[in-house]
């Protein structure tokens, strides 16, 4: 029943809006890249030729991904199916705990009613196969069985950082609460811990020879003092505490630790996932949906909810009354955190559902996007969009471009061009030897990344509206990123920074499945202003028609024109897609019109008549950015043309 339902789950949750099967995660992309450069240019470096880094936290991730390229098979396909078997064999696993009993199933029941679980399945990143490690180790732990134990645990260290606690943790468990068998403490498993602690040794000399440091990207800003992150990270953890359906759960642990009414093994396996969530909110947390940084150790959680039952159920039977009821509310708050908020039936539930979900406070400034199926289907919408301007990078930009982003996974994976990080996650930043940590907020000096001659900047996700200002575009960025923030000096900085680029949208395919398919939604970028990369306009009036032509030498773009003329009155009038001249605020004549490279030649973008109460008058032609107001800042495309109408 269990298997059943999390299979259910976890074909529900990960869809498109249009109810298509959704891509992996963003940052399950950059190990697609690294293990493809592994494969074919031989170092698992992500622009290659640069030095030896650590781009991504898992090479056990990366080899995966290699291994689907040498095979020329996909990374996607791949990940997406080691992922879901390894939830489904977790809550195989989680169900040996306590096989004979009815109780048993309460950690399985959980573990598949969770969004957490069913996210992560086809996540493409390796939260899934850590989760069955850990509960693998785990098992293996209580019963004795060390050869299993040391194969899991290293296999954890090199699938996740955070292995290294989970090892800590279980050779103190080995030194001063061991398991009980039926004649006292199993006996000691010493050897079972020595793999894993040369895998460490070897994996820290390995990293210290290639890349000249000790401590791992993930590792390094653990020993600092950052009161900062360590508060976002807590109200991570409480957004997961209040916001994944499991609150009364939290409450039901809490109260049995303190009245001592938990097993044993129970005690452990809250110990161990403590353990972990610990170390996730020294690091600051991360912003990948259904708070995936917690999912590795969640059935031990869910393992630690079952024996505090399970004990409070045996000691006093009509408990089982209360309990019930408790698991029952606890599913059905974790089944309405995977569902698109929206009202049930006559219930009005949709407004109560969004806030519920709505991060609050320092977390919100951290990691804006919304908990659980909202955020999932946030990233899930970006994740498409930024697949789609890969293709296009790949198919009409050219080989040497170099390109600055927010999101370089998929971009990265599917342009194949030079890809630099503006958050300095997979490749350092100028000035620094080491990239940063893919948990937590970094920041970064956002006008000195882009002063380094980058072709093209990704600014967002998405469009444009025609109510966005250029300082509603910077404070954003400034918000995100910076290190200094959104004040008056740094805006003016950011805006001298960009002085040297222009902004385009560009038409990337509907789906990145489809790239001969066109979106009718183009892609806003940020490119460095070359000659001949910009439309040029050319008026002609010849025999009372009014023609414009465009001169390209660049990419695709889409744009949309706008004509204005001065009436006798003196009053401005602009010109309608049907020909005629009215007095209003400005308006296209045409919209979203598609330029390519037109060579020696011109393409013709409009003809339009003359009328006789405006002739001798001056019109003028501009193209801007479609989806924005003509005259709005960083709308206007390229250079006005002007003409005497005849």
């Amino acid at each position: 029943m269990a298997l059943a339902i999390l299979l259910a789950h976890t074909f529900a949750i990960h869809q498109t809006p249009d109810g298509d099967f959704a891509a992996p995660y963003e940052m399950a992309h950059v190990a697609y890249r690294l293990g493809r450069n592994l494969v074919y240019e031989g170092s698992a470096s992500w622009n290659p030729g640069g030095p030896a880094i650590e781009s991504y936290p898992s090479p056990i991730w990366v080899l995966l991904a290699a291994v689907a390229a040498r095979l020329y098979a996909s990374p996607i396909f791949l990940t997406q199916a080691v992922g879901l078997v390894s939830v489904l064999a977790t809550l195989v696993v989680l169900a040996q705990f306590s096989p004979k009993r009815t109780a048993g199933l309460v950690a399985p029941v959980l573990l598949a009613a969770s969004g957490s679980t069913a996210a992560a399945a086809f996540s493409g990143t390796e939260a899934a196969l850590a989760m069955l490690l850990v509960s693998t180790a785990f098992l293996a732990f209580e019963r004795g069985w060390f050869r299993l134990l040391a194969l899991a645990l290293s296999a954890l260290l090199l699938t996740r950082p955070e292995g290294g606690c989970a090892l800590l943790f279980l050779l103190a468990c080995e030194r001063v609460w061991r398991p009980r068998s039926e004649d006292g403490p199993r006996r000691p498993g010493w050897r079972a811990y020595l793999l894993p602690s040369a895998l460490i040794v070897l994996a820290t000399l390995a990293r210290r020879t290639f890349t000249g440091h000790w401590l791992s990207p993930f590792s390094a800003p653990l020993a600092e003092l950052d009161l900062a992150r360590w508060r976002i990270g807590a109200e991570y953890l409480a957004s997961f505490a209040i916001s994944s359906g499991f609150g009364l759960l939290f409450l039901v642990v809490v109260l049995s630790l303190s009245a001592g009414r938990t097993s044993a093994m129970g005690t452990r396996a809250l110990g161990l996932a403590g353990t972990w969530w610990g170390v996730v909110a020294l690091s600051g947390g991360d912003e990948l949906p259904f708070w995936s940084a917690l999912v590795p150790v969640l059935p031990l959680f869910f393992l630690g909810v079952q024996e505090c039952l399970r004990v409070w159920m045996d000691e006093r039977p009509s408990l089982a009354h209360v309990a019930w009821p408790v698991l029952s509310v606890s599913l059905l708050a974790a089944f309405l955190a995977s569902k698109v908020p929206g009202d049930i039936g006559p219930l009005r539930l949709q407004q109560a559902l969004t806030d519920w979900q709505t991060p609050r406070g320092a977390l919100a400034k951290a990691y804006p996007r919304p908990l659980g199926r909202l955020g999932l289907l946030e990233e899930i919408r970006a994740v498409e969009h930024l697949r789609t301007l890969g293709v296009y990078l790949r198919d009409r930009v050219g080989a040497d471009a170099t390109i600055l982003t927010s999101w370089p996974g998929a971009i990265g994976y599917l342009s194949r061009k030079e890809v630099l990080d503006l958050s300095g996650r997979v490749w350092p930043l100028a000035g620094y030897a080491q990239p940063f940590s893919w948990r937590g907020v970094t920041r970064v000096d956002v006008a000195a990344s882009l002063a380094e001659g980058i072709d093209y900047i990704v600014p967002l996700v998405g469009t444009l509206s025609e109510t966005d200002e250029p300082d509603d575009f910077l404070v954003s960025w400034l918000e995100r990123y910076d290190r200094v923030g959104p004040t008056p000096h740094r805006q003016g900085e950011l805006l001298h920074a960009l002085s040297n680029y222009t902004l385009v949208s560009v038409p990337v395919p509907a789906e990145s499945r489809r790239p001969n398919e066109p979106s009718d939604r183009p892609f806003p970028l940020l490119q460095r202003k070359q000659e001949g990369m910009i439309p040029r306009l050319v008026l002609e009036v010849e025999e009372g028609r009014l023609r414009v032509l465009a001169r390209h030498e660049g990419h695709h773009l889409v744009v949309d024109l706008c004509l204005s003329a001065k009436g006798r009155d003196g009053r401005e009038l602009y010109l309608r897609p049907t020909g005629s001249w009215v007095r209003s605020a400005p308006l296209d004549a045409r919209t979203s019109l598609l330029v390519f490279p037109t060579g020696t030649s011109s393409i013709q973008l409009l003809e339009a008549p003359v009328p006789a109460e405006l002739r001798g008058a001056e019109v003028r032609a501009w193209l801007h950015n479609p989806g924005m107001r003509p005259d709005a800042p960083l709308s206007p495309l390229g250079e006005p043309v002007s003409a005497v109408l005849e």
